[in-house]
C-alpha cells in the first residue's frame, strides 16, 4: 500500500476526518505528517494499524510516534505482530528484547472525569483548591491506564511472548486529557501519579542569590475517587509492579508534531525510570528531553 492510500477512505474518527479532508493549511500539514510516519513505522507496528487508524487516529498516531523515535534514534526494531505488545526493540550486544506498549488516556466518563476548563482560564489563574482538584483527576485517569497496560504486560509474560530479562515500558499519552499538559510543578504529574508525591510545601531560597535551594512535598499515597475509593499513587515503590522497568510520559499529538521546531521527536517525550525494575534500563538510552529517576539515596533526579 502507497501511504497516500491512507485516507482514502473516510472513518469514524472526528481527527481522521479532519485530516482527510484538507479543508485548511494545519489538516494539510497533519495529514502529511501521519502519513510520512505511517510510511517509516507501519510494517513494525500491528498489521490492522491502517485499519484501526479511521476508527481510533490519536492512539494509532501515538504507536506510529513512538516507534519512529527509536527509528530515528539507530534502534532496530522487530516487524508488526498479530499478538504481543505494540513495539519490540531488537536485542542489541548490550541490551536484550525492549517491549513497548503504548495507550492514550482520556477524560473519562464517570464523575472522576476531568472537568474541561474555559479557553480563556489558563491553569495559572485557577485557585488552589480547583487546581488540586483538576491535577488529582488527572492522576486518577494516568493511574487508570498504567494499571491497565500492567496487567496486559503480565499477560504477555505469562503466555510467553516476552521472556525473563526483558524490560518492559508502558507509554502513556495524555494529549486527551483537559489540561494535562498545563503542568506548573517542579515535579512532572506522571511521577507523582507514580510515586507518593503530594503538594509542594516548603521552598528554600538562597538568602543571598534569591535562587531556590531546595523543595519538599508532603506524602501522598493514593488519590480518592468521587465515591470514596482510594486509589494507590505507589506503584514505583511497590514490588508487585518491578516488571515495568520504565514509563515514557507525553501530552504530544499531532499538531504539537508538527509544530516542533527542532523536528526531534523525542523532544516531547519523559521517561521516569522505575526504582524498583527488575530490567533496567540505563540512563540516556531513550533520549527522552526529561529523564526521571531515583538515585540510590532515595533522590528524585529531574533532567531536562
Amino acid at each position: 500500500m502507497n501511504k497516500k492510500e491512507i485516507f482514502k477512505y473516510d472513518g469514524t474518527d472526528k481527527l481522521f476526518n479532519y485530516l482527510k479532508n484538507e479543508n485548511n493549511i494545519l489538516s494539510r500539514e497533519g495529514k502529511i505528517f501521519v502519513e510520512d510516519l505511517w510510511e517509516k513505522t507501519h510494517a513494525y507496528l500491528d498489521q490492522n494499524l491502517t485499519k484501526d487508524l479511521r476508527s481510533d487516529c490519536h492512539s494509532r498516531f501515538w504507536e506510529m510516534y513512538l516507534a519512529a523515535t527509536q527509528l530515528d534514534l539507530g534502534k532496530r526494531l522487530e516487524k508488526g505482530r498479530s499478538e504481543g505488545p505494540d513495539i519490540c526493540i531488537e536485542k542489541s550486544v548490550d541490551l536484550p528484547k525492549i517491549w513497548v506498549e503504548a495507550v492514550t488516556a482520556t477524560k473519562g466518563t464517570t464523575e472522576d472525569a476531568v472537568f474541561e476548563i474555559q479557553p480563556k482560564v489558563g491553569i495559572s489563574v485557577l485557585d488552589n483548591q480547583t487546581e488540586e482538584q483538576l491535577a488529582e483527576k488527572i492522576k486518577l485517569r494516568l493511574t487508570s491506564v498504567f494499571d491497565k497496560k500492567f496487567k496486559q504486560f503480565n499477560k504477555y509474560i505469562s503466555n510467553q511472548i516476552i521472556c525473563d530479562g526483558q524490560p518492559c515500558i508502558i507509554a502513556i499519552n495524555a494529549a486527551r486529557v483537559p489540561m494535562a499538559s498545563f503542568e506548573n510543578d517542579d515535579v512532572p504529574i506522571i511521577v507523582k501519579a507514580l510515586l507518593p508525591f503530594g503538594n509542594q510545601n516548603e521552598i528554600t531560597v538562597n538568602r543571598y542569590t534569591l535562587e531556590v535551594d531546595d523543595y519538599s512535598y508532603s506524602y501522598k499515597d493514593f488519590i480518592s475517587k468521587a465515591k470514596g475509593d482510594p486509589v494507590a499513587t505507589t506503584a514505583f515503590s511497590d514490588a508487585k509492579y518491578s516488571k515495568i522497568s520504565a514509563v515514557i510520559y507525553s501530552c504530544v499529538d499531532v499538531f504539537d508534531a508538527i509544530f516542533n521546531d527542532s523536528k526531534d521527536l523525542t523532544d516531547k517525550l519523559l521517561v521516569f525510570h522505575n526504582p524498583l525494575a527488575q530490567n533496567r534500563l540505563p540512563l540516556g538510552y531513550l533520549k527522552c528531553k526529561t529523564e526521571c529517576w531515583v538515585d540510590s539515596e532515595g533522590f528524585l533526579n529531574i533532567e531536562n
